[in-house]
């Protein structure tokens, strides 16, 4: 008898830069994620969103050397698209999901997953029909 699937651990854009600036809750998730062996998964996209060549990259830095970097590939560019399109029709109010898209997307492909994120709502609706929890932060 095998135990539960762990789930995989994503960050978003807030989450990666709230943990190079040593945010409490994103580190004491971060760290119950490693406890509990599970993988944390960084989205290329979200290190181009945070880090801005200013001294605050420092901590970024630290942290992406102890995450799993998630290449994008045209595959997941294509479900990113997809998503954002159906997300898109689903909103009241437009703005562009493209980012969100494409952590929903590395989501969907490492499922079961978690999303760290201060975009929950985007990203449940992004993410909606698929073995994604979405966490905020």
């Amino acid at each position: 008898m095998s135990g539960p699937t762990l789930r995989v651990v994503i960050l978003d854009s807030e989450g990666l830069a709230r943990a190079g600036r040593n945010d409490r809750d994103v580190g004491e998730r971060l760290a119950a994620a490693r406890g509990n062996r599970q993988r944390v998964i960084l989205p290329a996209v979200v290190a181009a969103e945070v880090i801005t060549g200013g001294q605050s990259d420092a901590g970024v830095y630290r942290v992406m050397k102890r995450l799993i970097p998630e290449p994008i590939t045209l595959d997941l560019a294509a479900q990113a698209g997809r998503l954002r399109e159906r997300a898109g029709s689903a909103r009241r109010k437009k703005r562009d999901l493209t980012v969100d898209a494409i952590v929903a997307a590395v989501a969907i492909a490492r499922a079961p997953s978690v999303v760290l994120t201060t975009d929950a709502d985007d990203l449940r609706l992004l993410t909606e029909g698929h073995d994604v929890r979405v966490i905020g932060i």
